[in-house]
């Protein structure tokens, strides 16, 4: 078999006889000098992308942020940067997580003795049109949150921490936790804002007084539908505060209390909330100290609610009197699909008196019992009592999407599905 001829390398007489197309020297100078002369203007959309796909990842945002939506562009940039990108946390978009994880580095390292307020100023403005959530995990310093709240008016969703990570051997407990100050300033911009949905101030050593003042703003805010206050110090009249919220003009859907200094007293005006309360669907009070009396009243007020569908009861040592209140509530509530139990002091006569109440309940799909004093007989029978009802639950989405697609309406009433539920069910199972 004849040896293969050998390849020809091109030689510069070829290459002048052949010169690259003029569109391609059009990319290559003008990404050589989008540094000193940024613009997209007046190149044609086939083109752009070449053209971002050659600049580097260096370039100031002061000159990239206006001129570029090129997503690959901005992924290029974040994966460079940062080692876990998230896509999906930040509206699967590149060019939002780039410039939402820049500015939650920037307020984490911030620094008032090394950067000025107009520093920050120019941070927040450059992020202003593609900042939309934010979770600072620590602050170092205490900057105005009003600043962050004007500059940034698109902001929905916040996460804030104070604090140290890794601080190591050096702690110190001032460095931990929101101040007065960041309390009122917090307050005085919800009261203003018009975007923000979601408010997350978990670990911020957060007491009654701290509550109180937040409270005033969140009273006058009608956007916000998330509140996660979980890990503070808030006790009884903290939580009164917090009650007079779910008014019945609220818009609150969720509310988190996990792993505070709730008692009785807290699970009395939460109750109270709940019984002329329309808007909230999710209740967190687990690792609080509301005793059976607390749990109990706190129960008395969902007999009078239609909304409240996740109740967390967990380590909270309720029992007997709960229980009771369970075996007369759980028959004639139509709302409620999870409920946590786990680590309290219900014992068999008290799971029995669940059990009771949910083989007549056509609602519930979950019930937590782990860690309790009930027997594993009783537990697995609940367990298989609502498997029943998630499994019929199933069943009426699936009718109700049929029914939907072939014109009938709204599911019927009394089936626990909503028409939004039924179509998102039948848009997953019709894309499988």
């Amino acid at each position: 078999m004849a040896a293969a001829l050998p390849v020809a390398k091109p030689t510069p007489l070829l290459e002048a006889q052949n010169p690259r197309p003029l569109a391609d020297l059009c990319i290559d100078v003008i990404a050589e000098n989008f540094a000193s002369r940024p613009t997209l203007s007046g190149i044609p959309s086939r083109y752009t992308h070449r053209v971002t796909a050659r600049l580097p990842t260096t370039l100031s945002l002061e000159v990239t942020g206006p001129l570029i939506d090129d997503e690959e562009y901005w992924r290029r940039c974040a994966v460079g940067r940062w080692d876990n990108c998230e896509l999906a946390q930040h509206g699967s978009s590149w060019k939002r997580l780039f410039f939402e994880r820049n500015l939650q580095t920037y307020l984490e390292s911030y620094d008032p003795a090394r950067e000025s307020n107009e520093d920050l100023v120019k941070v927040l403005s450059l992020s202003k049109d593609y900042v939309f959530s934010l979770r600072i995990r620590q602050l170092l310093h205490h900057p105005d949150l009003a600043m962050i709240f004007q500059n940034v008016p698109t902001l929905s969703s916040l996460e804030l921490t104070y604090g140290v990570l890794e601080i190591g051997m050096d702690y110190e407990r001032s460095l931990f936790g929101m101040h007065g100050l960041d309390v009122s300033s917090l307050s005085k911009a919800l009261s203003v804002t018009e975007t923000l949905t979601v408010l997350s101030l978990p670990s911020n050593q957060l007491d009654d007084n701290a509550v109180r003042n937040l409270a005033k703003g969140i009273a006058i805010n009608a956007t916000i539908t998330v509140l996660d206050l979980s890990h503070n110090k808030i006790a009884d009249r903290g939580v009164k505060a917090l009650a007079k919220l779910l008014s019945p003009a609220s818009v609150i859907v969720a509310l988190d209390l996990c792993d505070n200094h709730v008692h009785a007293d807290g699970g009395k005006y939460l109750g109270r909330a709940l019984k002329v309360n329309s808007s909230l669907q999710s209740l967190n009070v687990r690792l609080n100290r509301l005793g059976d009396e607390g749990g109990r009243l706190l129960l008395e007020g969902c007999k009078f609610n239609a909304t409240l569908g996740r109740l967390n009861l967990s380590c909270n040592d309720v029992h007997t009197e709960v229980s009771q209140v369970l075996y007369t509530m759980l028959p004639k509530n139509g709302s409620l699909t999870d409920l946590d139990l786990s680590g309290n002091a219900l014992d068999e006569p008290a799971a029995r008196l669940v059990r009771a109440a949910v083989e007549v309940n056509s609602t519930l799909r979950k019930v937590d019992l782990r860690l309790n004093k009930a027997e594993a007989d009783t537990v697995a029978a609940i367990d298989e009592l609502v498997k029943r009802n998630e499994l019929a639950y199933l069943r009426s989405l699936r009718r109700a999407q049929e029914g939907g697609a072939a014109g009938m309406g709204p599911p019927p009433p009394g089936t626990g599905v909503s028409r939004q539920e039924s179509l998102r069910v039948g848009t997953a199972q019709g894309g499988s």
